[in-house]
């Protein structure tokens, strides 16, 4: 393109040249040489402000000229502050992100065999690396204060009341007290059982100052007590009516309602589940399970016969069906998506825009402008071209109308003759 533009200007000082020197023959080379030269100015001058635009013409440093190198930073500022009003704003934004079913490309994506089976792939050659990171120290400490924080946050009264709740809801109290019962009185009726509590009962009771009983005596009296105790809980066990079960019931309705309403009950629990996790060595099960748990994971990840890629693809290729069959959850994800992109790019617009910004001005001047006028440099030619034709065709066009006023008998007389 620049040859074309060059050849026009060079074609048009010979056709400048020609009709100068023919214009005695006839008057019509004065209008032939009259566009030539408006030409070749309308060639120049546009050659001149093209050339302007990128670098100094002919090298020498005339004012105005190289714009584009001059001036790169404060364009690179106005193009970044251009993309960040006109295109990085949720009204622009939205409209294309409402059009976009990104949950069905996603499903239709993931419902195939080939992609499914790549994830799993990924994800199982990934997992090593990713389960040997999480059993650093590290990471085993910050989760043991993890689940040490949030369990501080718990609470542990309305919570133990709401399960006591559900518990005797259907009688199911009952049911483990008819079991604790059963272990009592069938432990209390073991002789050896009873002969051990005898014993331990009469030794205290002989050392009692104000009771007057000898070992004889003591023991007698402790083996009766033994017995009715064991009587008592057998006949409990027994009984779904006896009045302890009542009282048991009561006393549940009457922990649960403090549990969750008593402040008293509820900061008693706060202070016993405190100081149970502050205990020094709280941390160290936890870390512990936590890298049982790790090191299971790890070593199904690593297990060639456990198939894990063939699992995950299974699960992956489910889920993208569960995808293109649940119009609802689609609707629900796409909507979610498009509230975090929009969210993400709200929140990140002013660095999307500095970074623009910055990189236009990280950009060397001179490869700047090389670049620009080598993807726009095409366009920029036909602007010579097109000068020099205008150029020829006002010149041509001026030259008419000065020989038209000059033929006019006002002028002549004027010009004085």
């Amino acid at each position: 393109m620049k040859a074309m533009a060059l050849g026009l200007l060079l074609l048009a000082a010979v056709v400048y040249a020609v009709a100068t020197l023919l214009q005695p023959s006839h008057p019509a080379w004065a209008y032939v040489a009259a566009a030539a030269e408006a030409a070749m100015i309308g060639a120049l001058a546009d050659w001149f402000a093209v050339v302007a635009l990128f670098r100094h013409p002919m090298g020498l440093p005339i004012p105005h000229t190289a714009i584009i190198v001059a001036n790169k930073d404060r364009l690179g500022a106005q193009l970044a502050r251009f993309l960040g009003e006109h295109f990085l704003t949720a009204e622009h934004v939205q409209p294309v992100l409402a059009r976009w079913d990104m949950a069905g490309e996603l499903g239709r994506w993931l419902a195939q065999p080939g992609p499914a089976r790549r994830v799993g792939v990924w994800l199982q050659q990934a997992a090593p690396a990713l389960f040997d990171a999480l059993d650093l120290a590290p990471v085993r400490q910050w989760v043991a204060k993890l689940a040490q924080r949030l369990l501080r946050q718990v609470d542990l009264a309305s919570l133990g009341g709401q399960a006591l709740a559900a518990l005797t809801e259907h009688g199911h109290h009952q049911q483990w007290l008819n079991g604790l019962l059963q272990q009592l009185a069938s432990w209390a009726e073991q002789d050896t059982v009873q002969e051990r509590l005898t014993d331990a009962i009469a030794r205290e009771l002989k050392q009692l100052k104000y009771v007057g009983l000898d070992q004889m005596a003591a023991r007698l009296a402790t083996r009766k007590l033994v017995a009715a105790l064991t009587r008592t809980l057998s006949d409990v066990a027994a009984d779904p009516q006896h009045e302890l079960r009542h009282r048991f019931d009561g006393w549940m309705a009457d922990s649960i309602q403090r549990l969750q309403t008593d402040p008293d009950w509820q900061g008693r629990v706060a202070v016993w589940r405190d100081a149970w996790l502050g205990q020094p060595r709280w941390n160290a099960p936890i870390e512990a399970w936590w890298h049982d748990l790790v090191d299971t994971l790890r070593s199904e990840a690593v297990n060639p016969d456990g198939a894990l890629a063939d699992r995950i693809a299974g699960v992956v290729q489910a889920a993208g069906e569960q995808l293109l069959t649940d119009a609802a959850l689609r609707d629900t994800l796409n909507q979610q998506a498009r509230l975090a992109l929009l969210h993400v790019l709200d929140s990140s617009r002013d660095n999307l825009v500095g970074f623009v910004s910055q990189r236009v001005m990280a950009w060397d001047a001179r490869d700047m402008s090389r670049v620009l006028e080598n993807h726009i440099g095409r366009d920029l030619q036909f602007i010579r071209i097109n000068g020099t034709l205008v150029g020829a065709l006002v010149g041509l066009l001026l030259h008419a109308l000065t020989q038209l006023a000059l033929d006019l008998p006002a002028v002549r007389a004027w010009m004085g003759g």
